[in-house]
């Protein structure tokens, strides 16, 4: 019988499989990856990984839904600690590029893997159009609480500009990966994201 654990030595050791996970998916994308490869990562026997996941699939699924609760966490530090709305889109972006040049996107390239080489697969579609509406109404928020501040006066509905801000950053996001930064000009396409949505939100000089 396995010895009793704790909650909070439960959540230790969930956070040990995701940890060990998130590792080996940058490392070698989600098809390449195995659950040996996991579970020889975090240092566990097999048997204590299937006590709470029994596939890479489950295990790559948490992963993502921990990395939304990070996201959120800092989302709302920024909005703390920062001067405005507009500056809290800057430093979103600029960490975007700061983690594209320094991690090659982190686990991104394995997202892009899993959803898009398996966008057939039901249930996996299904999470991405659930993913993508979550983020688009995340950002969608942001943007309101810009405009109840008085910094922005936007020319389109809100929800319109979230999905073209989406779209073009999936965009950048997707050629920085597979052709690289430099060949692709990551800054340059940055930069001019920032300035449309800056157009298209007319926003208040500070």
């Amino acid at each position: 019988m396995s010895p009793r654990l704790t909650d909070q030595r439960k959540e230790e050791r969930i956070q040990q499989i995701l940890s060990a996970a998130k590792q080996v998916f940058i490392e070698k994308g989600y098809g390449e990856a195995s659950l040996k490869d996991i579970i020889e990562e975090a240092g566990m026997s097999r048997g204590w990984i299937y006590l709470y996941y029994q596939t890479k699939e489950e295990i790559f699924e948490a992963l993502l839904d921990y990395q939304d609760i990070e996201y959120h966490q800092y989302l709302e530090q920024l909005k703390a600690e920062s001067s405005s709305i507009w500056a809290v889109i800057q430093q979103i972006y600029d960490r975007q590029l700061h983690d594209l040049e320094n991690y090659g996107g982190g686990i991104v390239p394995a997202f892009y893997e899993y959803f898009l080489v398996g966008w057939r697969d039901a249930p996996r579609s299904e999470l991405l159009h659930q993913r993508y509406e979550k983020g688009i109404k995340l950002f969608e928020q942001l943007l309101q609480a810009g405009v109840e501040r008085g910094e922005f006066t936007p020319s389109l509905p809100l929800s319109d500009i979230a999905k073209l801000i989406s779209s073009f950053q999936e965009g950048i996001v997707t050629h920085a990966i597979t052709i690289g930064l430099e060949k692709a000009n990551t800054h340059l396409q940055f930069a001019a994201l920032l300035q449309y949505l800056y157009n298209l939100l007319h926003v208040k000089a500070e």
